[in-house]
């Protein structure tokens, strides 16, 4: 009983690490994004201005 109660413990944990690891990827992921459309529009302004 005990093996069992430690194994979904660590079952649990992982689930835990995965869902934080891919809310740090998504938030990478809009910080990536954001940064990409600030430097197309800095670009696009530099362009026309230019």
């Amino acid at each position: 009983m005990k093996l069992s109660k430690e194994w979904w413990r660590t079952v649990r944990y992982a689930i835990k690490e995965e869902r934080r690891t891919v809310r740090l990827i998504s938030i990478l992921v809009t910080i990536g994004g954001v940064a990409l459309v600030l430097i197309a529009a800095t670009r696009g302004v530099s362009v026309t201005v230019g």
